[in-house]
């Protein structure tokens, strides 16, 4: 039976965003209205998803191939299906909801389980938005400070972290909505896919060699089929690698004609999925059981790999604006931070204090985790399999009603669901076990 709560004239619009429909009240009835406008286009879109998705995953995809086998790439495969299927489940969910108030993936948590459904997202969406950023941060330190230390310049991994994150928090605090991302995007696509290129042209230049001398000498690299013991986390790590569901529901918000949607999550996850399989195959192929993360550790580190190095580092640069953006868009919604209440003035302010102070925590978090691969591989595992997999398949069947849909709608849910949770469970296991083994032998 649902919870009565203090109507919306008595409390503020967090209270009122909160509120559990009464009996017989729609949810259109009881949503805060929202400040976000459709002026986007579907290419923008389109952009802004790969931004996301596109880029310190590619560069996982090699060591998690060398962790799973060649089965790596079935992986990647169904990956890529439910990040699409998943992707259209989040935005019919929200088509449950009145499409001119608030669209966000915490209100779909609770017009499915209540309150306790939209805290469990904003939990999930927060620990995924500071474990992303944070290692976003950690990436573009450590890429310029090596490239930095290769041409005989060191000031320290610190100062290069700080220097990122400030980069990207000027960005952050620069976004009013999603649709204004689009320059962003177009920059962080360019810029990733031209890294990407410049690593699987040097790995297909100089893979692997056992009759190699001198520095870069090593034996034989071997390949397996399929690792039992390694598909959870490699399954963990790709699905953080294609998780772009937290910020669907601002980018198809933002978007003029809507009803394309399909065709853009698609689009984008299809693209992501060709990338994928390429840098992950030629990457596990080249180097085998020696391949390292981030995959630019294997290739000879020449003025091209720093130029690739430096140029994933501007991509996280841009990428991270748009995941952060799209949290904190949420709870400045459901704290009533809009122009039309504080005013223009007063509204940057708040926003900007607001931004500052979640960018001082994910920078801490950054700081203190130097560990690029493990952090990936936990956050994967923890928070993504959940967001990508068992929230929208649980909210969309929640909120369809389990005998108004499909037979066929039905098993896809439960299997996109057994996915997030099999990965979510033992990927989080062997990803835990990894930090502290990486912990213990640097002390």
């Amino acid at each position: 039976m649902l919870r009565k709560t203090p109507s919306e004239s008595e409390g503020s619009e967090w209270t009122a965003s909160l509120r559990v429909p009464e009996k017989g009240e729609s949810i259109q009835e009881q949503q805060p209205e929202t400040h976000s406008k459709r002026t986007g286009s579907s290419f923008g879109a389109y952009l802004n998803l790969i931004c996301v998705v596109v880029g310190t995953g590619s560069l996982s995809l090699p060591k998690t191939f060398q962790q799973s086998g060649w089965i790596g790439i079935l992986l990647v495969l169904v990956c890529g299906i439910i990040g699409a299927f998943t992707g259209v489940l989040i935005v019919r969910c929200l088509n449950l909801m009145d499409q001119e108030r608030a669209r966000s993936f915490n209100q779909i948590g609770q017009a499915a389980f209540g309150i306790p459904g939209r805290l469990v997202i904003y939990v999930l969406h927060m620990v995924y938005v500071v474990g992303i950023v944070g290692d976003y941060i950690i990436l573009s330190g450590q890429s310029f400070d090596r490239v930095a230390r290769d041409h005989g310049h060191d000031i320290g991994e610190i100062p290069w972290k700080i220097i990122c994150a400030s980069a990207m928090w000027l960005a952050c605090i620069s976004l009013k909505q999603m649709s204004e991302a689009a320059v962003l995007s177009v920059f962080g696509f360019s810029t990733s896919l031209a890294a990407v290129t410049i690593g699987v042209v040097q790995a297909i230049i100089a893979p692997y060699d056992s009759n190699t001398t001198g520095a870069n000498a090593h034996h034989q690299a071997t390949h397996e089929a399929a690792n039992g013991s390694g598909v959870a986390i490699a399954l963990a790590t790709i699905s953080f690698s294609f998780c772009a569901v937290v910020v669907m529901p601002a980018v198809e918000a933002s978007m003029r004609r809507p009803k394309r949607w399909g065709a853009v999550v698609g689009s984008a996850m299809g693209t992501v999925t060709s990338i994928y399989l390429i840098v992950g195959t030629i990457g596990y192929w080249a180097f085998g059981d020696q391949t390292k993360s981030p995959f630019f550790d294997n290739l000879p580190q020449n003025a091209a790999t720093s130029a690739a190095r430096i140029l994933i580092s501007l991509h996280v640069i841009f990428a991270a604006p748009i995941i952060a953006a799209s949290f904190a868009l949420e709870i400045e919604l459901a704290l009533g931070i809009t122009r039309e209440r504080l005013g223009r003035w007063k509204e940057l302010g708040v926003r900007v204090l607001v931004r500052t102070v979640f960018f001082g925590a994910m920078t801490g978090v950054a700081l203190a985790i130097p560990y690029f691969g493990d952090v990936m591989s936990l956050v994967g595992a923890f928070s993504t399999s959940l967001l990508l997999c068992v929230i929208p398949a649980g909210c969309y069947v929640r909120l369809r009603g389990w005998r108004q849909i499909s037979w066929i709608m039905r098993i896809s849910c439960i299997a996109v669901a057994a996915v997030g949770i099999y990965a979510c469970v033992l990927g989080a296991k062997s990803a835990i076990e990894d930090l502290q083994t990486d912990i213990a032998n640097d002390n």
